[in-house]
């Protein structure tokens, strides 16, 4: 089932793993190792293992994320297509396989914000609709 909060909720955690990643790397690359391997300052703990171990930690949680991503949106896809309406496959697909916000979709397809967000929930109740088993969205009124 493609639950459309999850993804959204995703789509906004994939910049931030990947700023948290670089964000380790940068402090990796400061860490001076000290060649005898004794720890340095008071909390006894290994600057360079510790940091190898966090890298790791956040290049796997990135992984989850967006394999679980992938596997919406190849889900979604087929579904968007079914859509009678243009304007509101082509908004869907932008939003949630593409990724763009509501303020880039309209400059994309040149309408205003509002329009947007009325194609998403247009499209969004639309595929509810038809498929109640495979689509579900947070507070989409049928």
């Amino acid at each position: 089932m493609v639950n459309l909060y999850r993804m959204r909720q995703l789509m906004r955690q994939v910049p931030r793993k990947l700023w948290q990643i670089e964000q380790e790397k940068a402090k990796a690359t400061k860490i001076t190792t000290v060649l005898t391997g004794m720890p340095r300052g008071g909390s006894g703990k290994n600057q360079v293992e510790d940091g190898a171990i966090k890298l790791v930690e956040l290049k796997e949680a990135y992984a989850e994320v967006s394999t679980e991503l992938h596997y919406m949106q190849v889900e979604l896809i087929p579904l968007i297509d079914t859509l009678d309406d243009a304007r509101l496959s082509a908004t869907m697909r932008l939003r949630y396989i593409n990724g763009y916000s509501q303020d880039e979709i309209a400059d994309a397809i040149y309408v205003a914000t509002r329009t947007v967000r009325r194609y998403l929930m247009l499209a969004e109740r639309e595929l509810c609709k038809r498929y109640p088993d495979k689509v579900q969205a947070d507070s989409v009124p049928l």
